[in-house]
């Protein structure tokens, strides 16, 4: 048999032909396998992805349950709190410690996480850095802000205050800063009009406390406590059987108003006299013919049951009564007083 070149360059390009298809068939299935793991790990991936989120899912409607099972809290109202204090400096560098500072403020704890975290944090610029510091000592119990605002300034500054400066107050021999601050305050509690408000005197760090000078001990009504401040709210009634209507004066026998011309006895649950304030304050002073001269009282006795009572205690019930009925200005008990004050 004779084979012609021509068909032996034919068979060779069949051959080549199928070794291209071939090599190609195996590139294909290659792809397809490595297509075939790039889904599996895909789908693999979504899977694990998908059992996440549902499980993210699972946890936020979790939350939201946990959160629909609290009980809704009352209403209230925050008690009114205005203090002034003294820090003393427990820094260690030598020319900061001991050194005093007096400030003012509504809520004491706060107020000395701010002093010692610095100034860009709350606290003042002469006290940046220069601790850390100890609220060693308050006086609160005031009116109002502005009285403690100005009991505040009085306290540093003794020597411009008109109600200090004629007293001369200078810095004793041995006599520590904070020993020197506490006579001023003294002082102060022992003039006027500071003398005539039922403050209180509390040591908040008992282990600092320093006996009171004896040529300025604290009037007899201040009150002299020890220990931290706890801030105190009190609950709004919501009920309106839980009200009562202000009622008449039992001096006068005229009708009171409004809550602001309003003075209760402070035996409420077992008295619940009602007094115009002017009413109130006349009687007490009507006992020493101090009526043509003050105000109001120190303290005094109810007409009624012959509770004693201190003046600012009557204020502090009668602005708490304001601030329930501001709250209810709204409502059907607007103007009306509750039957009891639940403080917590």
């Amino acid at each position: 048999m004779i084979i012609n070149e021509s068909d032996i360059i034919l068979v060779s390009d069949n051959e080549k032909r199928e070794s291209q298809k071939h090599e190609s068939l195996r590139l294909s299935f290659s792809e397809e396998s490595v297509s075939f793991k790039s889904y599996n790990a895909e789908s693999e991936h979504f899977h694990i992805s998908s059992q996440i989120s549902c499980g993210s899912r699972k946890i936020g409607e979790e939350k939201e349950r946990n959160k629909s099972r609290k009980v809704p809290s009352l209403p209230s109202v925050l008690n009114e709190f205005f203090g002034v204090y003294c820090l003393l400096s427990r820094s260690p560098k030598k020319y900061f410690k001991n050194r005093c500072y007096i400030g003012y403020t509504v809520d004491p704890n706060r107020r000395i996480r701010q002093h010692n975290a610095g100034k860009e944090f709350g606290g003042a610029r002469k006290t940046d850095h220069r601790g850390p510091w100890d609220m060693v000592c308050i006086i609160h119990g005031f009116p109002n802000n502005v009285s403690a605002l100005r009991f505040e300034w009085a306290w540093q500054n003794p020597k411009k205050s008109r109600r200090l400066r004629i007293l001369n107050l200078k810095k004793r021999a041995n006599e520590t800063a904070f020993a020197f601050r506490l006579r001023i305050a003294c002082h102060m509690l022992n003039s006027d009009p500071w003398r005539r408000l039922s403050l209180t005197f509390r040591w908040l760090l008992p282990d600092l406390e320093i006996p009171f000078p004896t040529d300025a001990l604290p009037p007899p009504h201040i009150s002299v406590e020890r220990g931290s401040i706890i801030k105190t709210s009190t609950l709004i009634p919501q009920l309106q059987e839980e009200y009562d209507t202000i009622g008449i004066c039992l001096l006068c026998l005229k009708s009171i108003n409004s809550i602001s011309e309003l003075f209760r006895c402070f035996a409420s649950k077992v008295c619940k006299s009602r007094f115009h304030m002017r009413c109130l304050s006349k009687h007490a002073l009507n006992v020493n013919d101090d009526y043509k001269t003050l105000l109001f009282p120190i303290q005094g006795h109810c007409p009624k049951c012959g509770m004693s009572y201190l003046w600012g205690e009557l204020v502090r019930d009668q602005r708490i009564l304001l601030a329930v009925s501001e709250f209810n200005s709204s409502g059907t008990s607007s103007n009306m007083i509750p039957h009891q004050l639940i403080k917590f």
